[in-house]
């Protein structure tokens, strides 16, 4: 699968069913060209194409359960082999790395902000896509592994 399917599939799962119009220009590329990644993504059972509630001719793409599950299973990939490697770092590269777990926070919610437009409205609610838990704490969250401490 290529890497603008896997992300656009993580984008289905953040935010929930979108617009292939929105999703092409979330990942810069033209609409055919997301059509066809849409299209691969229902060929493996990980999105699907449905109506939006509120107006039938609008047609929205959500994430399937199966698709959920596999960007699990990659990001559960992912840390396993993460992780060993950390375990290979000295001590004071892995403290540089848990010093900067705020700041790479940081940067995730400022990345996730950018890509669904979450700020609060006018009125003060939310828009769709926001995050509305708290902001990360200070040193290392619970997902840091043991030998971060």
């Amino acid at each position: 699968m290529s890497l603008t399917a896997v992300s656009t599939l993580a984008t289905l799962e953040r935010t929930g069913p979108r617009r292939l119009t929105d999703l092409a220009v979330n990942e810069g590329v033209t609409q055919p060209s997301m059509t066809a990644v849409v299209t691969q993504l229902e060929d493996l059972g990980f999105a699907e194409r449905r109506r939006a509630p509120g107006d039938g001719r609008v047609v929205l793409v959500a994430a399937t359960r199966a698709g959920t599950q596999y960007l699990r299973s990659m990001r559960c990939a992912g840390a396993s082999v993460f992780a060993a490697l950390i375990d290979k770092l000295c001590k004071e590269d892995v403290a540089a790395l848990s010093a900067a777990l705020p700041a790479l926070h940081h940067l995730l919610d400022l990345a996730g902000e950018a890509e669904t437009g979450a700020m609060r409205s006018p009125e003060g609610g939310s828009k769709p896509g926001q995050r509305t838990d708290p902001p990360p704490q200070k040193g290392p969250g619970p997902e840091a592994p043991s030998n971060w401490r």
